[in-house]
């Protein structure tokens, strides 16, 4: 007679891992707002026009240029450099002021062009509050 494995298989070891059933995660009630692609600033022209002739508000984590434009749309538009951190912590504050800016630009009773420069505090601060308040205080002085 053979060798035992020679001429039974020998019994296969369990190839899958068991399946854990999971609750499906209750949605939010409101999707977040998504800022639209016309919404975007995207033109070096457009970033440049709204640094230099807009009005600049600061805060621990953001800067915020905001250029009035008569008879347009609101754009936004967002600079995160390296200092900010790694290309993960880039993205996930760029994500986070999109959402931000697509919150509050339907509210401004006039077309702006808004730029946001991330500040390094940024992966770490108070973003929401931040962006809100210097973009308070600078349409406050667009409007005066």
């Amino acid at each position: 007679m053979d060798s035992v494995y020679g001429c039974i298989p020998a019994p296969a070891a369990r190839s899958f891992r068991p399946v854990v059933v999971r609750a499906a995660s209750a949605s939010p009630a409101e999707p977040a707002p998504v800022l639209p692609a016309p919404s975007r600033l995207r033109d070096p022209v457009d970033f440049r026009d709204t640094l230099r002739q807009g009005v600049r508000c600061g805060r621990a984590s953001v800067v915020v240029h905001v250029r009035r434009v008569d008879g347009a749309p609101s754009r936004a538009g967002f600079i995160v450099s390296k200092a900010v951190g790694n290309a993960v912590n880039r993205n996930r504050v760029k994500r986070r002021l999109r959402h931000l800016a697509a919150a509050a630009l339907p509210s401004v009773p006039f077309g702006v062009d808004v730029v946001v420069r991330a500040l390094p505090a940024a992966t770490t601060g108070d973003l929401p509050g931040d962006f809100r308040s210097a973009l308070g205080t600078c349409l406050e002085r667009l409007s005066a």
